[in-house]
């Protein structure tokens, strides 16, 4: 028996699979706003958002970076 975490090539392959049907479903749906593990995004951009923002003359600006997305 294998360790938990430790995916197999066929579990690479069955993950990757899913990910080609499910992806062009559910990506579009997603706000424009959301950066985490999305395909065409850039790591910098919630960053030049945010900077925008407060130059626009933005109150307010929400900023949450997990650890899990910053070490991607």
């Amino acid at each position: 028996m294998r360790q938990l975490g430790i995916p197999t090539v066929l579990d690479r392959f069955i993950q990757q699979a899913l990910l080609q049907v499910l992806q062009p479903i559910f990506d579009p749906g997603f706000s424009s706003h959301s950066h985490g593990f999305r395909r065409e995004s850039e790591r910098t951009t919630p960053s030049l958002r945010r900077n925008a923002y407060i130059q626009q003359g933005r109150k307010w600006v929400v900023d949450r970076i997990s650890r899990r997305s910053s070490t991607a």
